[in-house]
């Protein structure tokens, strides 16, 4: 079964993202995407305190500082419900397939290299 027949991706495309501003203290819980200089979306994480998390990522201090030099934007949805933000960030990275999230990466040893090329 494909992941356009289980979800439904109008409502997913409707969600609100905003791109992420440090400076501001309004960024609370939810999901975030990190893209590169292509647009190509790298890694999709979640976060109850995302400005702390994004902070972190960004002075290197997660276990992502490997790829946070080919990050250009990252964008935010806020998402106060901890059970839809874990569904939410599985969706986005069953649907994005994005390269640096250990999920991918999990499969791609399992399955091969070519794990989600065939979409």
């Amino acid at each position: 079964m494909e992941l356009v027949e289980i979800v439904k991706i109008p409502e997913i495309e409707q969600l609100v993202w905003r791109e992420v501003d440090l400076k501001k203290r309004d960024i609370d819980g939810g999901i975030y995407r990190m893209y590169d200089n292509t647009g190509e979306i790298v890694y999709v994480g979640k976060s109850s305190s995302l400005r702390d998390r994004i902070r972190n990522h960004i002075h290197h201090r997660t276990h992502i500082a490997y790829f946070m030099d080919e990050v250009v934007k990252i964008e935010w949805h806020q998402e106060p419900d901890p059970i839809f933000e874990t569904l939410l960030e599985a969706i986005f990275i069953a649907y994005h397939l994005p390269k640096h999230n250990d999920e991918i990466k999990d499969a791609q040893r399992k399955f091969g290299d070519d794990y989600g090329n065939n979409r």
